[in-house]
């Protein structure tokens, strides 16, 4: 483990004023498996030392893999922080002395060896559900995690698990469904078999897909794919991306932009989940942020300099320069998804997207192409599945028309348009949908 005391020193003997030290030492386990067939078996080892320091008002942020000749590696980083250019947005990083919770990874996780069986779990789900073929990955980390400043220092150790399980239909027209969990009580009720199981239904659901029709039409969306909105948003919470104007947040502190039904909160602090952080960039603490509550902006994401320029305290949410959202959780609602699916007179049931663009940040105008199981509901059921359309409208609209979001809710993840994320099923009214061309 590198010592990340002795990197702040050192960087400071070379003429750096404030330092950030942040080294990670991550074991990756990875399967992945094509055509209901195991590919490939991967376990690799990565470390990364992010930095940032600054001299004055010039700052430089940069990363080393190799540690070999540490000392020369510093030496070189501080002469190109002295040329610089002065970065006016700078403050400073967080001077408050922290006191971190005590945090235990799951033990049983940490020490989870068998991905075979796992993997053997997804596709026997989908399998016997009816899926003809089935592909996906499995990863597995084991991350030990430290940082240091001029002002703190601490140490912390994760675990986690994600899967992604895609299943094909006679037609080959695929199903998805995907979850992340740092605690192994949560494969009791999503087991890779149920995660295996659930693509199915989707893929089976799908058949040969009509063209979809451009319109108007009330939305459930599925976890996964409110979690790729979400993923999009919460980031845009970041008070840097609002003073830029490259967020729909500008000017909302203390204003509606959601229903009654809509609350949202950055939580690194949920253990269950691998969006899990104990500290941030500069050392402060994390905590449960709340971003929205019953539609009303509460508060913007910060890092020190961010928040002092706005004379508020830092919510621990540091990217030194840009704040980041950790792990989003939406709060849920009082019925269940088959008891909202059950009363839909007439829309559509979305389960995935991707390739989410903005039109405008500023208003967040937005495209984005569903795929993996798009359903035409009538009377509370399931009649036909579509493809080929875009959902086109604008975020703040979107969560303004929130219905409903139901009880349960999924820690999902997938790719890099879901980060980790803890979701509900939720009901929009009036979605635009347009044509994919």
């Amino acid at each position: 483990m590198l010592d990340t005391d002795y990197v702040i020193k050192k960087a400071i003997s070379y003429g750096a004023d404030e330092v950030s030290a942040l080294y990670v030492e991550r074991e990756m386990k990875q399967t992945r498996f094509s055509n209901s067939k195991l590919d490939i078996m991967l376990n690799y080892q990565e470390n990364v030392l992010s930095l940032f320091l600054s001299k004055g008002r010039r700052t430089l942020f940069t990363t080393l893999r190799n540690f070999k000749d540490i000392d020369s590696s510093l030496q070189n980083i501080v002469k190109i922080l002295n040329n610089m250019p002065e970065n006016k947005d700078f403050v400073g990083l967080n001077t408050k002395k922290q006191s971190y919770r005590s945090h235990q990874p799951d033990g049983s996780l940490m020490n989870l060896e068998d991905l075979n069986y796992l993997t053997r779990r997804a596709i026997e789900g989908a399998q016997e559900k009816g899926a003809k073929r089935v592909a996906g990955v499995i990863y597995h980390f084991v991350e030990n995690i430290s940082i240091s400043t001029n002002y703190n220092s601490a140490m912390d150790k994760n675990t986690g698990l994600f899967f992604s399980v895609r299943a094909f239909n006679e037609y080959g027209y695929p199903g998805q469904s995907a979850f992340h969990t740092s605690k192994h009580e949560l494969l009791n009720d999503f087991d890779p078999y149920f995660v295996g199981e659930e693509a199915a239904d989707y893929a089976l659901l799908m058949e040969t897909p009509k063209e979809g029709n451009e319109g108007r039409y009330d939305v459930l969306f599925h976890p996964l794919c409110f979690g790729s909105l979400i993923s999009y948003s919460a980031p845009m919470a970041s008070a840097y991306s609002v003073e830029t104007g490259m967020s729909f947040f500008t000017d909302t502190l203390g204003k509606k932009i959601g229903s009654e039904e809509f609350n949202l909160y950055d939580d690194p602090t949920m253990e269950s989940g691998v969006g899990y952080r104990l500290f941030d960039d500069e050392g402060t603490e994390t905590k449960r942020v709340p971003i929205i509550e019953k539609g009303v902006v509460k508060t913007y994401l910060h890092n020190f300099s961010t928040a002092s320029r706005q004379g508020v305290e830092t919510t621990g949410n540091a990217g030194i320069i840009n704040p980041q959202p950790w792990q989003p959780v939406m709060g849920n609602g009082r019925r269940s998804f088959d008891e909202m699916i059950g009363d839909m007179k007439r829309g559509l049931f979305i389960v995935n997207t991707w390739y989410t663009r903005f039109q405008d940040y500023r208003n967040g105008d937005f495209s984005t192409i569903p795929r993996d199981g798009i359903f035409l509901v009538q009377d509370g059921e399931i009649v036909e599945s579509w493809k080929g359309i875009r959902i086109s409208d604008n975020l703040p609209r979107i969560f303004s028309a929130i219905k409903e979001v139901s009880a349960e809710r999924v820690q999902v993840k997938w790719w890099d348009e879901v980060m980790p994320s803890l979701i509900p099923y939720v009901l929009v009214e009036n979605v635009n949908i347009t044509k994919a061309r």
